[in-house]
């Protein structure tokens, strides 16, 4: 009888959490949900692009300090390919964002900025190039 009793109570369990996990499934399988995570991934592979007509091979990177939010954002863009330089005053390219109103030639409204360090010692300033999102930013935040 135990037995029984503990097996319904299991079943019951079961079927509530799979009940949550279709739930969830359908949520984030949303047209709108969709179109947000396209448009986040559109924003990265930007800065990426911009990134990589900044950067040459072989390089190293400083990544501007000035706000944190940056910082985490050039990580999420190219954190997979660029050499971070050790100390960042060592760097061979310092790249920041700037953000401002949409306009062609940027990510939602930002683009990537790079302060390039000559061997003469002047410093020359670009600005990333190659890709843009219209629009005005920053994507949307996923759905947890």
């Amino acid at each position: 009888m135990v037995g029984a009793v503990l097996a319904a109570v299991a079943l019951a369990a079961l079927g509530v959490q799979a009940a949550r996990g279709t739930a969830v499934v359908s949520g984030q399988s949303a047209p709108s949900v969709e179109r947000q995570a396209r448009l986040d991934d559109a924003f990265y592979a930007c800065l990426d692009t911009q990134a990589r007509s900044l950067v040459a091979p072989g390089r190293t990177v400083a990544l501007g300090a000035g706000d944190l939010a940056d910082v985490v954002t050039l990580l999420k863009a190219v954190g997979s390919w660029v050499t971070v330089a050790d100390p960042p005053a060592s760097a061979d390219v310092t790249l920041t964002l700037r953000s401002g109103p949409a306009a062609p030639g940027t990510c939602l409204g930002t683009v990537v900025v790079g302060r390039v360090k000559e061997p003469s010692g002047r410093v020359t300033v670009r600005v990333g190039t190659g890709a843009a999102v219209p629009g005005q930013g920053p994507p949307p935040a996923p759905p947890l």
